[in-house]
């Protein structure tokens, strides 16, 4: 396995992880995979489980360099990636794009028995997914990571799993069509345990995710988990607002994300929560950087950096008429954790009432100003202004 690793680079590719004595921890953990025969130089056997965006992206960015790879999918991604390839393009070369070519699978037992599942389904497709693969698994055990936003994964995984470890993905990608796939530049994630375990399991999963992407270990993941959190609370609100962005209300969404997001970051130090880098995602000294600012300086970078990225993940969902969506897993969480630690959070909790009212078969988009009236009359019923300041 040392001369697997030298021979691919990883050494150099995954200099941002946390230190570690690499080699001898991804043979220990071979050598303990059940009905795994490790031996040197022999790649371990790993299914990306989902043709969505993530699934796709991280396929994409992997399968060039990792031969023993094969993405699960099924219906239409299934036959696309099967019969032309999947297309995995930087946001405005889509027409410029060559297919990728890799193993697509509709079922495990197309392969033998795989030693890391990488599961990117969303939160409300993971239980379902979850007892269908450990059905097709039988008694082996491989390493499961789970990809997705939020904390819940944290409950469901271990309830069908041995060795589940989670990741963070700090990067926006968005489905285009059946195995068409468009994203940020490089994706960047984060591994690890909440209880710190596993360790060989993690830095097995991250020397190889290395080989595409960006991946570092940590030993704080629920302060990344949490961290990341803060940035999801915007998808709701930007979903509300519909598709279309009218210039005029750029100033007034601009200030309701970043005063979100600040109030987010407020929470989460209240709850005992510590900021985790997220690579290039804002920190939190950003945001509250930007809470402070007037419009006229917020409104034009806001500008830029929703022409840059594409749809979010909940957007992809509602607006495609799907009836299920991450709102509980992230801004639900996040209003339950408030109610747990006695911190005000008028703001988000206005997003997902009215997220709860529009969202699934016949979604009407909220205007800025319908929406921002709301937040003002839901902070004068809660009576704290604390953390909401004026627009200017």
């Amino acid at each position: 396995m040392e001369w697997w690793l030298r021979s691919r680079g990883i050494y150099s590719l995954i200099g941002r992880l946390e230190p570690i004595n690499l080699p001898s921890a991804i043979n220990d953990h071979l050598r303990g995979l059940s009905g795994c025969v490790a031996v040197m130089g022999e790649e371990p056997r790993v299914v990306i489980v989902g043709a969505g965006a993530i699934g796709s992206s991280l396929a994409g960015w992997l399968a060039p360099k990792y031969a023993n790879l094969s993405l699960l999918a099924r219906g239409e991604a299934l036959e696309a990636i099967r019969n032309r390839g999947l297309k995995c393009y930087l946001k405005g070369e889509r027409s410029s794009a060559s297919p990728i070519r890799l193993r697509a699978i509709g079922s495990l037992a197309e392969i033998p028995p795989p030693d890391i599942l990488v599961i990117t389904v969303k939160d409300y497709d993971l239980e379902a997914t979850s007892r269908d693969l450990r059905a097709q698994l039988g008694d082996h055990e491989p390493i499961v990571v789970g990809l997705q936003n939020g904390v819940l994964n944290q409950q469901i995984l271990p309830r069908h799993f041995s060795k589940p470890v989670y990741g963070v993905a700090c990067y926006n990608a968005w489905r285009e069509g059946p195995g068409e796939v468009g994203h940020e530049p490089r994706g960047y994630v984060i591994l690890g345990r909440p209880t710190n375990d596993l360790q060989a399991e993690v830095r097995t999963v991250a020397g190889i995710l290395a080989l595409g992407l960006n991946c570092v270990t940590t030993d704080r993941f629920q302060d990344a988990a949490h961290s990341k959190l803060v940035i999801n609370l915007a998808n709701a609100l930007m979903t509300l607002l519909g598709p279309q962005r009218r210039p005029e209300s750029f100033g007034l969404l601009a200030h309701m994300t970043v005063m979100l997001q600040f109030e987010g970051v407020r929470l989460l130090k209240a709850a005992g929560f510590h900021e985790h880098s997220l690579g290039h995602v804002p920190s939190w000294r950003t945001i509250r950087i930007a809470a402070m600012l007037p419009e006229s300086v917020t409104t034009p970078l806001f500008r830029l950096t929703t022409k840059r990225i594409g749809l979010n993940s909940m957007s992809q969902d509602v607006f495609g008429g799907r009836t299920s969506t991450e709102l509980e897993a992230l801004n639900g969480y996040m209003l339950d954790l408030a109610r747990r630690t006695g911190f005000p959070t008028p703001i988000n909790e206005t997003i997902y009432e009215v997220a709860r009212e529009r969202f699934g078969p016949g979604f009407r988009p909220i205007s800025e100003q319908d929406l921002w009236s709301r937040i003002q009359q839901k902070v004068r019923d809660v009576g704290s202004t604390d953390g909401l300041r004026a627009r200017g």
